[in-house]
């Protein structure tokens, strides 16, 4: 019962942190180093509206964890951990060398929103595996 609050309240709180890192700049670049038509290095208006439902998602399931003292709807976290972090690494895997390539005088480099984004992400999944995990042992 108390690690299932525990595992939660971690959940409920890497997906406030993942808000948190919505709303920080994903990438530092120099904007009037990228050539005329490019697009920004950042990440894009579409992914950060698919973390955030993702996040939202995942502090609901959070919170009808606490409500229900059950860890089977915070297993559901796994699901949107591995989005959230699907997302940014893929952003930082191939958009990120991607726009230094085009621009290199940019120098395009991940910042704090891209770290704490996927780290929140990297949390909500093993949160949701040990959640799975606790539910399993309590059958």
């Amino acid at each position: 019962m108390a690690g299932n609050r525990a595992l939660a309240w971690a959940g409920a709180t890497a997906a406030v942190g993942g808000g948190v890192g919505l709303a920080l700049p994903t990438a530092h670049y120099l904007p009037s180093h990228l050539p005329p038509g490019a697009a920004e290095p950042d990440l894009d208006l579409g992914l950060r509206l698919a973390c955030a439902g993702a996040l939202a998602l995942a502090f609901a399931l959070a919170v009808l964890t606490l409500r229900r003292h059950q860890a089977e709807p915070l297993a559901f976290t796994t699901l949107t951990g591995i989005a959230v972090a699907g997302i940014l690494l893929r952003y930082l895997v191939i958009t990120l060398p991607g726009a230094d390539r085009l621009a290199p005088s940019a120098a395009v480099q991940p910042t704090a929103g891209a770290w704490v984004l996927l780290a929140s992400g990297l949390v909500l999944a093993a949160t949701g595996l040990a959640a799975a995990a606790a539910a399993q042992r309590g059958r």
